[in-house]
Formats: C-alpha cells, structure tokens, sequence
C-alpha cells in the first residue's frame, strides 16, 4: 500500500471502521429471505435519511440539492418499482415476508463508501468546500442513493393482503 493510502487509512476514526462492520452484517442479513414486522423495513432508510442530513450540511444549496434529489427520487422509486417476487404481506400475522436481495446492501455500502470518499477529498484539500460543484453534486448523487433506498422502503411498508398476495396497497 502506499504511503498516500496508508495514511489516509491510519487517519480514519476507529468508529468508522465500526460502522462500516455493522453495514457489512445488515447487508448480508439482506441477502437471506426473512419474516419481519412492516416497520423494520423503514429502520436503515430512516437511519440513511440522518446521515444525509448531516452529509446535506454543507451549504444551503448541498441541502437544498439533497432534499430535492431525495424527495424526487423516492417518489419515483415509490411509483415506479415493484417489490421483488416472493414479497408479500401476511396481514393475518402483520408480517412481511421479504426474499433475500444485495441491493440493500449495494445501497448501504455505496452511501458509505460515497460519503468516505468525499470526507476524505475535503480533508486532503479543504478548500473544495466553498466550491459549488462540491457542495451541489455529491448532494445529488447522495440525495438520489437515500431516495431510492426511502422509496423501495416505503413501497415494501405499504404493502397489503389481496387476491395474489403481492399487490401494493
């Protein structure tokens, strides 16, 4: 490794190592199908949507790019994505079941990794925090990432009994 990424790597608060662990473990519980109650669904994305608040904090305009990315991008996801074949809602017992998925985590680790990488650009070189581009553009993407999560979340939870099991309230 060289010194560059050995140093940034050394530089790294232990807890961020932890946190990157602990998306590690719920990823790969996302990958088994599994029964759960409704809200669970909604725990990640609404732990997802804190730290984009917090990522958003970079200017009025990172946030405002951030909120709008988010909103419109969970809307449509909301709209538009159906939930996987095998997920259903078992109003009898308030459950869903859930079939196994890697995007969860592809979403969790992505978020992560995305928000790492521009934590540590603005470390290197400081001064990209008062250039619009940085405070607009990882906005977006991160905004458009927690969106899609929020949306498939919220399209899970709203979920209901019906004739085939699979219809979305």
């Amino acid at each position: 490794m060289n010194g560059f990424a050995s140093q940034i790597i050394s530089g790294t608060p232990v807890w961020v190592w932890g946190i990157l662990a602990t998306l590690v473990v719920l990823g790969l519980q996302q990958l088994r199908a599994r029964t759960i109650r409704r809200r669970i669904v909604l725990i990640a994305p609404v732990a997802f949507l804190f730290v984009g608040l917090l990522s958003a904090g970079r200017g009025a305009s990172g946030f405002a790019a951030w909120a709008l990315a988010l909103l419109t991008t969970a809307a449509l996801t909301f709209l538009v994505w159906k939930p996987t074949a095998g997920a259903r809602y078992d109003a009898a017992i308030d459950r869903l079941h859930v079939p196994g998925s890697v995007v969860p985590m592809l979403l969790m680790l992505t978020i992560f990794l995305f928000n790492y990488a521009i934590n540590v650009v603005l470390a290197v070189n400081p001064a990209l925090r008062g250039e619009f581009a940085w405070q607009v553009g990882p906005a977006l993407i991160l905004g458009v990432l927690s969106g899609i999560f929020i949306g498939r979340a919220a399209t899970l939870f709203r979920m209901n009994r019906s004739a085939n099991g699979l219809v979305a309230a």
